[in-house]
């Protein structure tokens, strides 16, 4: 990691003439010496600093106190929306107040990275830390989210399912790497989101190996991270999910599991009915 430098020293040049026997000879100026700088022993490279210690699984649970919010589509109701349909939209509106809530309430939204980092290694965090989430992959997460994170400075981490990809109201290939580029998280959301607890099978190379892969190519660098569609996991599960290379999932309101906390982390899903302080209120009383 540091650079040795390197010191030349300089020797002294001595300048005689010489005659053959019998010759006459002129006289000669007496050699010139010049002294040579000390010596100057090079200074040694630091020792590199020990790689942090992987907390326990405890260790994990009793820093897990961080909010994580889960927001899908953004947009208007519409005539056909089913009364469950209206408790995952939020209105543009709406979400662009929750958010200026978050600011207003001195919450300062982190990205996926800091908090992984802080619940497996214990790095600090700022006050008030929150993480905001967004699953499926909605053309909205590009055309409203976006513009509004990046308005108010707040990073995010972004889930699409990959088979939408590409199609009619759902994000394309290039907004993905726009989203990324902007600084925000990209993780997995399944394939075609299909339940966890019901994979058998090739099901699970499906759903947990060919997304991770899909997005790796399509933003060319690893996804380690995983949010469960439905919210919904299982204990057969998680050592599945360790095994194809997710450093961390995410589920929703269920309690953490005490030996995979890490692919376990809790969400709260914020209807469209909470205002500002309501958000707020609920969130502390979840974490």
């Amino acid at each position: 990691m540091k650079r040795r430098g390197f010191l030349a020293a300089a020797g002294a040049v001595v300048l005689a003439a010489c005659s053959g026997p019998g010759a006459s000879t002129a006289p000669t100026a007496a050699p010139t010496t010049r002294s040579s700088p000390p010596a100057t022993t090079p200074t040694p490279s630091p020792s590199p600093e020990p790689a942090p210690t992987p907390a326990t699984a405890q260790e994990v649970l009793a820093r897990s106190t961080v909010p994580v919010l889960c927001f899908h589509q953004l947009r208007e109701f519409r005539p056909d929306d089913s009364a469950y349909a209206r408790t995952l939209i939020t209105p543009p509106t709406v979400f662009r107040a929750q958010l200026q809530a978050l600011r207003d309430g001195g919450r300062t939204p982190i990205s996926t990275g800091a908090l992984l980092d802080h619940l497996q290694f214990g790095a600090p965090l700022p006050d008030r830390p929150v993480l905001l989430t967004f699953d499926d992959g909605s053309a909205t997460h590009y055309s409203v989210a976006l513009p509004v994170l990046t308005e108010f400075g707040f990073p995010a981490a972004f889930f699409p399912m990959t088979v939408v990809l590409g199609k009619p109201d759902w994000l394309s290939h290039d907004q993905v790497r726009d989203l990324d580029r902007a600084g925000m998280s990209i993780g997995a959301h399944s394939w075609d989101h299909q339940r966890v607890d019901r994979l058998a099978g090739d099901d699970w190379a499906v759903q947990l190996d060919r997304p991770r892969a899909e997005l790796a190519e399509i933003l060319g660098h690893p996804v380690d991270t995983l949010a469960y569609p439905h919210g919904v996991w299982s204990a057969e599960a998680l050592p599945r999910v360790e095994a194809a290379g997710y450093r961390a999932a995410f589920q929703l309101s269920e309690p953490q599991d005490p030996t995979y906390p890490l692919l376990t982390i809790r969400r709260i899903m914020p209807p469209p009915t909470w205002d500002g302080p309501t958000l707020l209120e609920r969130m502390d009383a979840a974490f």
